[in-house]
């Protein structure tokens, strides 16, 4: 096993210019960036750099907090990547270069000194000689630690661990102090993605809400035995590598739509929140005929209703109705004050009541043979022939 415990590197001071944005940052997990700019400019635009670049404004760079770098480029000038620490390096950036403050839309922070600009002009960092040896502080420190990073960075960032330094994922978790069960988790919705991507069946930057990926959604879905029995993902023992089996991709494309939407397509999702659409998706997904209503449009609510059949849903809605009126009813005497609006309300909900009764009370009043079939978790049932 590999020694981890130096964590102090080549300690140095290097010039802004030679130190370089990560384009492997797992914040920028959920984004297309390529370019130093694009990069610098989600950092902006979605991490508080603004807030950043106005404390280092005021006090300076914390020369004890200093960046962790790895070679970029021998040079000359040699060069550097940032590994940890680049919301920092983007805020001394866009304190220094006007023209990245006009392009990131920043111009409104403040104009720093000229002894505060001379300060700036390079900065305190550890120099390592790859990503591997700083994986474990790294993960501490932003997948289960003071400074998370996002559900789909997490994930990312275990995959490189995992796939790139052959570390397992039980050691994963236990460096990082996070369970087991967690990182398998995000690590398993981390390779449904990429795979679906792979199979061209998803593509994360067409979804319908371009500016936050609910990963969330997907990982918690993955982790339910519906969802899993609809991708086809073995219960037992899955391949992490490819969880879902090539015969089930179309259903792991369907599954993805149905969670993020496209916006090349105009489709929004289905699910907009986990409670209760994904908990209605997956009553729904465990039907045939529910699945189908979905595929051809369907309301989520009615697929759910579908799945869960015609008498098990109007059992719900009666005893809710119920419990409704008598809720109401406690009101009556210090909530009720004459309007007639109300009172045609209620009169209104009466002869509903009547009218339900009354036509329940001729199904009961039938033989046997002529009342509807019940079909269980099928949808409408049917009459008797």
């Amino acid at each position: 096993m590999q020694d981890y415990s130096d964590t102090q590197g080549k300690l140095a001071d290097i010039v802004v210019v030679n130190l370089f944005l990560d384009e492997q940052n797992p914040r920028l997990g959920s984004h297309n960036a390529k370019t130093q700019q694009e990069i610098l400019e989600i950092l902006v635009r979605e991490m508080s750099v603004d807030e950043v670049a106005l404390s280092i404004a005021e006090n300076g760079f914390y020369a004890a907090e200093r960046l962790l770098v790895i070679d970029r480029d021998p040079g000359p000038p040699r060069t550097y990547t940032v590994v940890e620490g680049n919301r920092r390096l983007a805020a001394v950036q866009i304190l220094l270069d006007n023209r990245k403050r006009r392009k990131t839309r920043t111009s409104d922070l403040p104009v720093v000194s000229a002894e505060r600009r001379r300060q700036l002009q390079t900065l305190p960092v550890s120099i390592f000689p790859s990503r591997k040896q700083l994986w474990p502080f790294l993960g501490f420190k932003h997948v289960n630690g003071p400074r998370e990073w996002d559900a789909y960075a997490k994930a990312e960032y275990v995959a490189r661990v995992h796939e790139t330094y052959g570390v397992a994922i039980d050691e994963i978790s236990r460096r990082i102090g996070d369970r087991f069960s967690t990182v398998q988790r995000i690590y398993l919705g981390f390779r449904l993605v990429r795979q679906a991507e792979v199979a061209g069946v998803f593509d994360r930057t067409d979804r319908f809400n371009e500016r936050r990926f609910y990963f969330s959604h997907l990982y918690t879905a993955a982790d339910q035995k519906p969802f899993r029995d609809f991708l086809g993902i073995n219960q037992e023992n899955v391949d992490l590598s490819a969880p879902v089996p090539k015969g089930s991709l179309d259903q792991l494309g369907e599954l993805l739509l149905w969670i993020y939407g496209s916006r090349s397509r105009g489709q929004e999702p289905i699910v907009r929140r986990q409670n209760p659409d994904l908990n209605l998706l997956r009553t729904a997904i465990a039907d045939k005929d529910a699945v189908a209503s979905i595929r051809q449009g369907g309301d989520l609510s009615r697929a759910s209703e579908i799945a869960r059949g015609d008498d098990v849903v109007f059992r719900e809605l009666l005893v809710k109705a119920k419990d409704s009126l008598l809720n109401v009813g406690k009101f009556v005497p210090l909530g009720y004050h004459g309007e007639e609006d109300l009172l045609d309300t209620a009169r209104e909900i009466n002869h509903l009541g009547e009218d339900l009764y009354e036509r329940m009370s001729s199904i009961n009043r039938r033989p046997v043979s002529e009342r509807p079939l019940r079909r269980a978790g099928r949808g409408t049932s049917i009459s008797r022939p």
